[in-house]
């Protein structure tokens, strides 16, 4: 046999002992829909007592590699999870200790073909038929202050925040970057931040104020990108629509016939697939064709973030050889 071959066969050998060495040392953490944060999470389902079987969730498997990595336990850790869905209300936040290395990552992996689904959305439910055709759900936590969203789903179909116009664009008149304002006279400085539009295109928001009317968004498209900006003032006299903060590129910054239009304001609720959410906790939904709100699945997202990656790199310290593979995460 050629010295070559030999040389082969022992590196591959000592490859292969090598790699079933490491598989057999890594800890093998299980999460199921019906598991328990209490638990070990090293039983792939629950025991005839009761007392032990796989977590419930991210957070729960990260807290148990955090105990057993106190404990002594250096990993590899795989963390394996059944399909089904998992509510989502907090983030998952991974530290610097959450980290594994080269040798020993930390693995959070789809159990099988099937993908786990992790939800941040949360169930609307509540609904009531209008004499107009509407539906509308009370949201209290909308109305104390603790909940707001920007999207929703019906039937796992992302609706249409109202807006106006219902397609295509209005056009900005021209840029203000300083007027003197209607009501007080004075001048007012807005560069990058003001503009004039057609009266007729912006006449439902001069009738608003206060919250109502910095709710209102102003989507507005640049020649590659678009900004999005909350609305702070109206000059009903000279048509000037003012945002909260300036944009990078101003407006009509490439020239006349810079496009925009305007989302969020109970007026532009006017087609089905449309919807709108008041402050004062009142959740408005224009149908489509066939849906039936009492009995449909409408979600709104609950958190505003899935994973979070929460390294230190002031102090030299990073969130590294983590793997999150063959996870799904939805309505965030």
């Amino acid at each position: 046999m050629h010295a070559s071959r030999v040389f082969t066969l022992i590196a591959t050998a000592a490859l292969t002992l090598n790699t079933a060495s490491a598989w057999a040392s890594e800890t093998v953490l299980h999460v199921h829909p019906g598991g328990d944060d209490r638990w070990s999470g090293r039983l792939e389902t629950p025991n005839a007592e009761g007392t032990d079987g796989p977590l419930a969730s991210l957070t729960g498997a990260r807290d148990a590699v955090r105990r057993l990595k106190a404990a002594g336990q250096a990993g590899p850790f795989r963390i394996r999870i059944a399909p089904g869905e998992y509510a989502l209300r907090e983030p998952l936040v991974l530290e610097p200790q959450d980290g594994g290395t080269a040798d020993a990552p930390v693995i959070y992996e789809a159990a099988g073909p099937e993908k786990p689904r992790f939800s941040g959305g949360r169930r609307i439910t509540g609904w009531t038929r209008q004499a107009d055709g509407l539906w509308t759900a009370p949201i209290p936590e909308v109305a104390d202050g603790t909940w707001y969203f920007e999207q929703l789903w019906v039937n796992g179909k992302r609706a249409v925040r109202a807006r106006s116009p219902n397609k295509f664009y209005y056009y900005v008149q021209r840029k203000m970057d300083h007027y003197l304002d209607s009501s007080s006279g004075q001048a007012v400085e807005t560069v990058n931040r003001a503009f004039q539009a057609r009266p007729e295109d912006i006449a439902p928001l001069c009738d608003l104020s206060g919250r109502a009317l910095s709710d209102v968004t102003l989507v507005t498209y640049h020649s590659w990108e678009a900004s999005r900006s909350r609305v702070a003032s109206i000059d009903r006299s000279q048509s000037i629509v003012a945002v909260t903060a300036p944009i990078p590129w101003g407006f009509a910054y490439w020239g006349p016939n810079c496009r925009y239009h305007l989302e969020n304001f109970r007026a532009a609720l006017d087609e089905p697939g449309e919807w709108f959410l008041d402050r004062q906790g009142t959740l408005y939904y224009y149908p489509r064709p066939g849906e039936d709100l009492a009995s449909a699945e409408v979600t709104a997202p609950a958190v505003s973030e899935f994973v979070i990656a929460a390294g230190k790199p002031d102090e030299g310290q990073w969130v590294e050889h983590v793997t999150l593979r063959g996870l799904s995460f939805e309505y965030g």
